[in-house]
């Protein structure tokens, strides 16, 4: 899929939680000159967050590449102020990439697209914008078919991120320290042949019960899906077919 800078993906109305009204929004591809925008919305979402290890900053200098030819971005604008940010690389190098946790081989490494980026401004939470910003890459990369693996991580704390990456059938593969030595599920779906799940018969465990999981992915078993008891949000496994 060729790249087009600024390219239009969506318009439509959103409403805005500090006014309670309904704004105008645009979708649109992302390019260089969005990159001052996009480093103030990650600066505005760290300072909100309750737990740092729901969001991995990413430095400017890594950012310039989701604009070039390793990666592209996408984000929602409501009166020319961005709101929501996603980005996607498709040109990873060998120690950032992520699949290495979960023994890829070299060139099976050459296939893999990740997730790196997701950012959702306070004002706009509650609309499923981290689900269809990603959405929109992941579905370009398909299309692009240079890529047949999608990786991204989420933190095992973070319901909403489980929720969004579950959603789009990418399968909790791993759980490990990544970055700060926080605890992170590492998740991926193949686009040329999914995983199958015995479904029918899954396994459900508090995401707090690191050991039991890491026993279960072990043994064949995949994260599937999710819900909350209470305040504890449980895993769903099953183990591959």
């Amino acid at each position: 899929m060729k790249k087009i800078p600024g390219e239009i993906i969506e318009k439509g109305d959103i409403t805005i939680k500090s006014d309670s009204k309904q704004q105008p929004y645009l979708i649109r591809m992302l390019d260089k000159n969005d990159l001052r925008a996009i480093m103030e919305l990650q600066d505005n979402v760290l300072a909100k967050i309750e737990k740092r290890e729901f969001c991995v900053p990413i430095p400017a200098e890594e950012m310039q590449l989701m604009f070039g030819d390793k990666g592209e971005s996408v984000g929602l604008f409501c009166k020319d102020k961005l709101y929501a940010a996603c980005s996607l690389l498709f040109d990873i190098d060998y120690e950032n990439n992520m699949a290495r946790e979960v023994d890829f081989s070299n060139e099976e490494l050459s296939l893999v697209a990740q997730l790196e980026l997701s950012l959702v401004d306070f004002d706009l939470r509650g609309h499923k914008l981290q689900q269809k910003l990603a959405e929109i890459l992941a579905q370009r990369a398909e299309k692009r078919k240079q890529s047949r693996y999608l990786f991204t991580t989420v933190s095992p704390y973070n319901y909403a991120s489980i929720k969004t990456v579950t959603s789009m059938g990418l399968y909790i593969a791993k759980l490990c320290k990544m970055y700060y030595d926080w605890d992170r599920y590492v998740v991926y779906k193949d686009f040329l042949k999914p995983i199958k799940l015995d479904t029918a018969n899954p396994v459900s465990i508090p995401s707090t019960w690191l050991a039991e999981q890491k026993q279960l992915l072990n043994d064949g078993y995949r994260g599937f899906s999710q819900y909350q008891v209470k305040n504890d949000i449980m895993i769903m496994y099953a183990k591959i077919i």
